[in-house]
């Protein structure tokens, strides 16, 4: 087989482990498809309200978010995005995810954050990284609480980076009342160091870390670890394959022609 076809079959094969790659990755849902270049910017570091030791000289305290969306007597909420001024929670409404309520013509949103209480009682083998965050919901004018959404919404929470070069597993964590915690079925960005879950009620949320291969409930980031790896074990057999069919195609080289030897002594 000649350079060139050689090249060419090389070429053919790792085209069709991309496209085999993408077609994976596209199944696995919408977090396993992110830009290539996704993550060569690191966050902004992590704004904590009560920071570790190391860190509170150069701590920056984080903001609180607040937002007033209209409601319908009929429809409910409008769809918005909201979230705290430095990024670091944020919450996604449908349209009509907060009910009508009597005349009321609007909805107050708040998100502070807040220090983690040390006597909470957290799921088995997570701690809490990072701020607590209170989202609560107000209708304007008469001044009630929001109980239940209509619809979830969509809650991301950034987590800071305290353990580096340990694999750790990042969950969103729901409360009533700070002190006992549950895990809500999540979504880790580990590039943009985020969780995201969906919520159907609205209280304290903050992100549950816990080491990997410690008991946390389903998350399709998990798939999405689980499905990477397989196309990579794929990829290597394919080239493999292809690395095997080369070199049995290819022809063994000429045997070198041996020189003829000059008996001195002969005339």
């Amino acid at each position: 087989m000649s350079a060139r076809r050689r090249a060419a079959a090389v070429g053919g094969a790792l085209c069709l482990v991309y496209l085999f790659g993408a077609l994976v990755s596209g199944s696995l849902g919408p977090a396993s498809r992110r830009p290539i270049l996704d993550g060569l910017a690191p966050p902004p570091l992590y704004r904590w309200v009560n920071p570790p030791p190391a860190l509170a000289s150069t701590n920056k305290p984080p903001s609180a978010g607040r937002s007033l969306i209209a409601l319908d007597l009929d429809k409910g909420s409008a769809a918005t995005v909201f979230s705290t001024r430095d990024f670091q929670a944020s919450l996604a409404l449908g349209e009509g995810a907060i009910p009508p309520h009597g005349q009321d013509n609007h909805v107050q949103l708040v998100m502070t954050p807040l220090a983690a209480k040390t006597d909470a009682t957290h799921p088995t083998g997570m701690q809490i990284a990072g701020n607590v965050v209170e989202v609560t919901a107000t209708y304007e004018p008469s001044g009630a609480s929001v109980g239940d959404l209509r619809t979830k919404g969509e809650l991301g929470l950034v987590y800071p980076l305290l353990f580096q070069g340990v694999g750790f597993t990042d969950t969103v964590l729901r409360s009533a009342d700070e002190r006992s915690w549950s895990a809500l079925q999540s979504d880790d960005a580990i590039a943009q160091q985020s969780v995201h879950a969906a919520v159907g009620r609205l209280g304290f949320f903050a992100v549950g870390q816990s080491p990997v291969g410690a008991t946390a409930p389903p998350s399709p980031s998990n798939g999405t670890r689980t499905g990477s790896i397989v196309v990579a074990v794929l990829a290597a057999a394919v080239l493999l394959g292809a690395v095997w069919f080369l070199r049995r195609r290819s022809p063994p080289p000429p045997p070198r022609p041996r020189r003829p030897t000059v008996d001195p002594w002969k005339d």
